[in-house]
């Protein structure tokens, strides 16, 4: 019998005797804002788990802490103008430091787009116009009780009927020129009346490079042409102004022109603040604006014309804004980067989950973690095979309350019926690979049926707008020699608990706490509830032991196409010869046995034994 799994039936099963303490079946959480896991110190094994006569639980390096996602909360009202009001409540808790409050019409926010430069009072959201201001905002602005309240824009932006309701009884000002521009002009001089070390310039048009630039606070921004490719002579002049030592464009020159920036400098230096797209310019911005680790990033919607979240963001001091491709999206690639070297020690969603749903929040979490060498690092993978299914949505649960990624092997079928699920397991930064489409054996098949297989799930996946696939497990851990030529490294395990057999959770959860070492790949399978229901204790068990949960990408990160992959430090080179009928030793000498999964999918794929996979193996 393999030590990292278990094929028993019957008399061999009952000779195991299994001691679960403290280790009961658990409910998972209701949802992402479940109380999350805590990665503990190493300070003893798990709680007292036995399985018979098997090897002893082997933890991590004592005083090791699991790596974890950073926690998540959202700045947020019931609209745009109470979420602003929210940031408000954050950034001025002592309502002493405010000297004023601005107030800037919310529906279209032309006017507002430079104000993140004022720091001396949050900016506020109003509707335009005569309409009247939010009950939200009166109070905010009682509870502040700034000594003025000053309309950003003319009066068809906030009415001066509007302004003096708002100020109730207070002075009011306001800054407004003839157009945005202007205005941009006016701000930079409340906001810099002696001048600045850089000015930033964006283009003219509503775009996010002018919000996420409010977090910025060693210059104005000014605003170009709409087209950007002309300064207009407002601008010009606030410039001169200003003197600044450079000026600055904010994003490349398809945003801003290289011949538009060299004009506004009139030979002082240029740069810029760039990235790809919108999302890689917030990045350049931030890591300027912060150059240090800080201990919260914002995050903000950023699609389209879709950033009124963010407009209020420039009062915030004590990290950057970050920009989405949508409500429920994944976070882009530089973003991903930036998150993962700064791994701050909160990331909070600015908006509901309305403007950016909580799996995108869960993703970013992820994303947040400091990167991991498991080289130095004890690390193991959990990977679930054969969903997704019903349960799925319950151990996403269990994973977005433990900030924790996990690895998916989905069957194409499953991903047809329930697709959402694999689309939020990629949200919210999990893996999700290649169990082919329904299952087969593959070594029954042909090179092209195997390829066939596999290329159907991709296209499946692509209709839920997931990337194409890296991993390929194969079904029931059988392969042949045409199965390590279609692309990809095959993901075999070295830890087992047969949890298809209808063992229960505390069996499972004991099994993986036994058997998994730093290294190790555990097969589980989300379609079983006793399975997932035993991921919490797990999780739990392996963070107390030192462990740290990672992908499998991230535990063998230089695997190559046509490898055989059963845990980090077992890796079979595709040029060298293997049978899916071959027992395994690992390299400290642990017999796997054959390492197979008889495990089916109802409706789809039959349950196998080893003798008859074994069978197929041998025609």
């Amino acid at each position: 019998m393999g030590a990292g799994r278990i094929w028993a039936t019957g008399a061999a099963l009952a000779a195991l005797t299994l001691t679960a303490q403290g280790a009961p079946a658990v409910t998972p959480g209701a949802g992402v804002d479940a109380s999350p896991v805590v990665a503990a110190s190493v300070g003893a094994a798990s709680a007292g788990v036995e399985l018979g006569a098997v090897a002893p639980v082997v933890a991590a390096e004592e005083g090791t802490t699991a790596v974890v996602g950073p926690p998540t909360s959202r700045l947020s009202g019931a609209d745009r103008y109470a979420s602003a009001v929210a940031i408000s409540q954050w950034t001025y808790a002592d309502p002493s430091a405010a000297e004023v409050v601005y107030l800037a019409r919310g529906d279209v926010f032309a006017d507002a787009l430079t104000a993140g430069t004022l720091s001396d009072g949050p900016v506020l959201l109003t509707r335009g116009g005569c309409q009247p201001v939010p009950s939200v905002v009166l109070a905010e602005v009682d509870r502040v009780d700034p000594d003025a309240v000053i309309a950003i824009g003319g009066t068809a932006a906030v009415c001066d009927e509007a302004l003096a309701d708002a100020a109730q009884g207070r002075p009011t000002g306001r800054l407004a020129g003839a157009d945005r521009q202007e205005t941009a002009a006016l701000i930079a001089q409340r906001a810099f009346p002696d001048g600045a070390a850089r000015v930033y310039l964006t283009r003219g048009a509503i775009g996010p490079d002018a919000v996420a630039a409010g977090s910025l606070r060693d210059g104005p921004t000014l605003l170009l042409s709409s087209t950007a490719t002309s300064v207009p002579a407002v601008t010009a002049s606030a410039i001169d102004a200003l003197d600044p030592s450079a000026v600055v464009a904010l994003g490349g020159t398809a945003a801003v022109p290289e011949a538009t920036l060299q004009a506004a400098a009139e030979g002082r230096p240029t740069a810029r603040l760039a990235g790809s797209d919108r999302y890689g310019t917030a990045v350049a911005i931030a890591r300027h604006a912060y150059p240090s680790r800080t201990t919260r990033v914002y995050l903000a919607r950023g699609d389209g014309s879709n950033f009124v979240d963010a407009v209020a963001s420039g009062m915030l001091t004590d990290g950057p804004v970050l920009l989405t491709p949508g409500t429920c999206e994944r976070v882009r690639g530089t973003t991903d980067a930036f998150l993962e070297q700064r791994h701050p020690g909160r990331v909070v969603a600015l908006g509901g989950p309305a403007a950016l749903c909580g799996s995108t929040l869960v993703g970013v979490s992820i994303a947040s973690r400091p990167a991991v060498n498991c080289a130095q690092t004890a690390c193991i993978a959990l990977t679930f095979d054969d969903g997704p299914a019903w349960p799925t949505p319950i151990l996403l649960d269990t994973l977005a309350g433990a900030r924790v990624p996990v690895t998916f092997f989905v069957v194409g079928q499953q991903v047809d019926a329930n697709g959402a699920y694999s689309r939020r397991a990629h949200v919210e930064g999990h893996a999700v690979e290649n169990h082919t489409w329904s299952h087969p054996e593959l070594p029954t098949l042909t090179w092209s049926q195997q390829k066939e297989q596999t290329e159907r799930v991709e296209t499946e996946l692509g209709t839920w707008r997931l990337q194409r696939t890296d991993l390929l497990r194969p079904p029931y851990g059988s392969y042949n020699t045409n199965t390590r030529t279609l692309g990809y490294p095959l993901i075999l395990w070295d830890v087992d608990p047969e949890d298809w057999k209808g063992y229960s959770s505390a069996y499972i959860r004991n099994h993986v706490a036994t058997y998994a070492r730093s290294g190790s790949i555990v097969l589980q399978h989300d379609l079983h509830i006793n399975s997932v229901n035993a991921v919490p204790g797990i999780i739990s068990d392996l963070h107390s032991m030192g462990y740290t949960l990672v992908t499998v990408e991230e535990l063998v990160p230089d695997m190559q196409p046509g490898d055989l992959v059963y845990r980090r430090d077992h890796v079979v080179p595709r040029s060298q010869p293997a049978d899916a009928s071959d027992p395994v030793v690992l390299p400290d000498g642990t017999d796997l046995g054959r390492v197979l999964d008889g495990a089916g999918v109802d409706g789809i794929a039959p349950e196998r034994t080893e003798d008859q996979l074994l069978e197929t193996l041998t025609d």
